[in-house]
């Protein structure tokens, strides 16, 4: 969901452009001045700024565009003002503002313009995805298998991991790269505390056999004993416990499309522990 911080010295309007935005499901903040609206932007990432060029004095406008054009260089800026000439609108889009919106102007047609601005956004990104993920995939699955000893199987799976929560978040990832490695750096330490952690099957549970089917069971539980905690943890859940993807999910804090890949590796893991 694409964040959008609105910035405006007008209470009313702040408030009416969020709780529009809101409606229209997108993820608004706002904020009554420059300081704030710096402060708003230290703290997260917002792709775009929704913002009145006249905060408390035009200069206020004018020093905000540079703010955010030094701190937050790749956020897509909108301006409103009241008083917009062709002079003004001109060092508006020298100073960075993507779209300049002229007041007085219904609040519907704001959002409109907003929605293209994310379209355009979202179409760059998916753009931008192949390219990032190309760039980082031989880097990342090197560093997880030689420094953290990770087999093919298991970088795979982590970096199958790491790719799924970044496009969970990548609206508010400013560097995609560095948050990859050290989305991938936590996963493995995370691999290897469990597989520490772990000392043996918990034959507890695993439910009774039936009657007639001891032998597959015990068999079952011996590949279980022999693959590592988080495939031997799926499999438990899913076949076992008969949870559903999106409860596995929650269970062992994954996304929910790495649930299936994950538990498909895990199942061959244990045929090749039988074979």
């Amino acid at each position: 969901m694409t964040r959008i911080l609105v910035v405006d010295d007008d209470p009313m309007i702040v408030e009416g452009l969020v709780e529009m935005l809101r409606i229209e499901s997108f993820d608004a903040a706002g904020v009554f001045d420059r300081e704030s609206a710096e402060e708003a932007m230290a703290a997260e990432f917002y792709p775009i700024v929704l913002a009145d060029l006249r905060l408390r004095s035009e200069k206020e406008g004018w020093m905000l565009l540079d703010a955010i054009a030094r701190m937050s260089p790749k956020t897509r800026v909108a301006s409103m003002t009241g008083y917009a000439t062709d002079e003004i609108e001109r060092k508006l889009r020298e100073r960075g503002a993507a779209l300049v919106l002229r007041k007085p102007m219904p609040i519907e047609e704001i959002v409109a313009l907003i929605r293209d601005m994310v379209g355009a956004i979202e179409a760059a990104q998916s753009e931008d995805l192949d390219e990032v993920y190309r760039q980082s995939y031989a880097a990342l699955s090197g560093m997880a298998r030689r420094r953290y000893g990770l087999g093919p199987d298991e970088a795979q799976d982590i970096l199958h991991e790491a790719w799924c929560l970044f496009l969970e978040k990548r609206a508010t990832v400013r560097t995609p790269k560095a948050w990859l490695s050290g989305t991938v750096i936590n996963l493995c330490r995370r691999w290897i505390e469990d597989r520490v952690r772990w000392r043996g099957p918990e034959l507890t549970e695993i439910d009774r056999p039936a009657p007639g089917n001891v032998e597959a069971v015990l068999v079952a539980r011996d590949a279980l004993g022999k693959v590592d905690a988080r495939s031997r943890r799926l499999c438990e859940l899913i076949a076992v416990e008969g949870l559903r993807y999106d409860e596995v999910s929650d269970a062992m804090h994954i996304p929910l499309g790495s649930v299936g890949p994950m538990y498909m590796r895990a199942k061959k893991r244990m045929r090749d522990v039988l074979a």
